[in-house]
């Protein structure tokens, strides 16, 4: 996961300073808001958090699972 701040400006995003990421890699981007930023305890936990549950959710004994509908006839 790579952290960065920055602006939004005329539907672009500015950011403080560059990602250290090759030209033309594909990212999602979760914004928050900095008057509404929680403490670095609490981002750290929402970090973790997310991190615990796209483990929990994305994993290969669950993979049948994917494609309920076709498995299960649906």
């Amino acid at each position: 996961m790579v952290r960065a701040k920055g602006q939004y400006h005329n539907q672009m995003l500015e950011l403080e300073q560059p990602l250290a990421l090759p030209e033309g890699t594909r990212v999602e981007v979760d914004v928050y808001l900095a008057e509404e930023a929680h403490s670095s305890e609490d981002h750290a936990w929402a970090v973790l958090g997310t991190a615990r549950l796209e483990e929990e959710w994305d994993n290969p004994e669950d993979a049948i699972y994917d494609d309920w509908k076709r498995l299960y006839g649906v």
